[in-house]
């Protein structure tokens, strides 16, 4: 295990030798890119079972209990006390022998004999009603507050990888709004973008599949041959500016960034827009919601068709060449998976927007041929339980991870579900890139607190786990502030090798 607190008369050597070379040659470093040569010598990065991966995030807390964990169903009665309620629907039975999921979830169960199932994923920390730091958390391995900026699982997966083709962003997020409008959003596009590896590995970001993109295209009136002699015109007055200026790596940067953007425009990630002309009507629809939005409990709660064809256009990038697309069911208080009333009947709605997208995703890979080399990561910052108090969210942190919901009376169906913060277990699921298939790994209590009892798994060994069948070490660093900075804690996270085929 390499020492974080300990630079050697090797690594700084290297790093002089670098330094010289770059001094010598005339070459320009970057911001950061020095930082690659802070890997120990005997580092050797694994091989990778996957050349690409779709992250699907689900943020605000799914109910592990009604989805991929599912326990008795327990039906509402009124008055029931809360340590009674296991489950709000049945468990049904799956393509993998003994795996069962959450009535509502039929379309991923016919497919789960290529999945992977972790149930016991586990963890120390506490959030209580505080979403942003438990997401923070599952989306860089580091606890906020880190002491600097840390990048997102997608940000290391494209800076370690790089680019699977030369005109395609490494790193691409769909449905996130591109917003900064308030704190809480400013602070998610934080934890979503590339920490202190700076601008040149942020995301891509694809707010809403379903209205393209429209810089991709030249503003009304601009003809290509006038962009390009616009942009021919930018590189010979930089190249004619003052030597500090044209040498500045900043500069070199945004120019770059002008060339990779203009290349774009002619690239795959364009064609990959043209999704409604050339694929089939019936698999469009197989990547949309099962539920109208006037059959849903509150219509503001919609997502309409723009998860479901972000994982279509994700596909589709993944087909082109891209390396790591993450998708969002877009993230809101009180909205979506984040479920403090009315649990039981908003999962329902939530699992039909869900379902049938994800499953129509893993069997567009398995017919491609591309699962085996493309992992798909589904994941969310907690789980859920039952609320330790009539009004969910006001709990002390920790408090729903311990109670057993015996003074809890559940009076009316707007307290029939799963309410609770569980930050204790959660559960993560994979598809293909080299993990296991129809497995169901770890097990939780049959009561609440429904706490791992068998095979525990840190969130620094899941994403170690993930980052090694992608091809990346889990003791791989960057330098920021002149020390190492890993891409799981301190260089500790340890693959978890029954996870992986």
């Amino acid at each position: 295990m390499h020492n974080p607190s300990h630079i050697s008369r090797r690594d700084m050597l290297r790093a002089t030798l670098g330094g010289t070379l770059a001094a010598s040659t005339g070459l320009v470093l970057p911001p950061h890119a020095h930082a690659s040569l802070r890997q120990p010598l005997d580092l050797v990065q694994p091989t990778p079972r996957a050349d690409a991966c779709i992250f699907i995030w689900l943020p605000g807390g799914v109910a592990q209990t009604d989805t991929w964990d599912p326990k008795a169903h327990t039906p509402f009665v009124a008055g029931m006390k809360g340590s009674e309620l296991r489950g709000t629907c049945a468990p049904i039975p799956t393509a993998a022998d003994g795996v069962m999921l959450g009535a509502g979830m039929e379309e991923i169960a016919s497919v789960m004999d290529k999945g992977c199932i972790l149930r016991s994923l586990s963890n120390d920390v506490m959030f209580g009603a505080i979403h942003l730091k438990a997401q923070y958390y599952a989306m860089t391995g580091y606890l906020f507050p880190a002491g600097v900026k840390a990048p997102s699982i997608g940000a290391i997966v494209g800076r370690s990888r790089g680019r699977r083709h030369e005109h395609i962003p490494p790193y691409i997020y769909i449905g996130r709004d591109i917003d900064s409008s308030d704190e809480e959003r400013t602070f998610i596009s934080e934890y979503l973008g590339p920490g202190f590896y700076g601008v040149e590995h942020a995301p891509f970001m694809i707010p809403d599949a379903t209205q393209g993109l429209a810089t991709l295209s030249a503003a009304s009136g601009m003809s290509i041959d006038r962009l390009d002699r616009r942009q021919k015109l930018l590189g010979d007055l930089a190249r004619a500016s003052d030597a500090s200026l044209r040498d500045a790596p900043r500069a070199q940067e945004y120019l770059k960034s002008m060339d990779d953007a203009r290349a774009m425009m002619d690239s795959p990630v364009k064609r990959a827009f043209d999704y409604r002309s050339e694929e089939s009507p019936e698999t469009i629809a197989a990547y949309e919601p099962k539920i109208a939005n006037a059959d849903l409990f509150d219509p503001g709660y919609d997502n309409g068709k723009r998860f479901g064809h972000g994982l279509l256009l994700a596909r589709r990038l993944v087909e082109s060449g891209a390396r790591f697309v993450q998708v969002e069911y877009q993230y809101g208080p009180f909205k979506g998976f984040d479920m403090h009333e009315h649990g039981a009947r908003r999962m329902r709605e939530m699992k039909q927007q869900i379902d049938a997208p994800i499953a129509q995703l893993v069997r567009d890979l398995d017919h491609r041929g591309m699962l085996d080399r493309t992992l798909i990561v589904i994941a969310t910052e907690f789980g859920r339980t039952i609320a330790s108090q009539p009004a969910a969210g006001t709990e002390p942190d920790g408090a729903t991870e311990t109670h057993d919901g015996s003074e809890l009376v559940i009076e009316h169906e707007g307290m029939y579900g799963f309410h609770g913060h569980f930050s204790s277990t959660n559960c993560m699921t994979f598809f293909g890139g080299g993990f296991k298939r129809g497995l169901a790994y770890g097990k939780t209590a049959d009561h609440h607190p429904m706490a791992t009892v068998e095979k525990p798994v840190k969130l620094i060994d899941a994403h170690a786990t993930i980052y090694h069948a992608l091809g990346i070490s889990p003791e791989t660093s960057y330098l920021t502030e002149e020390r190492p900075f890993y891409v799981t804690k301190d260089g500790k996270g340890e693959p978890v090798p029954d996870l992986l085929a």
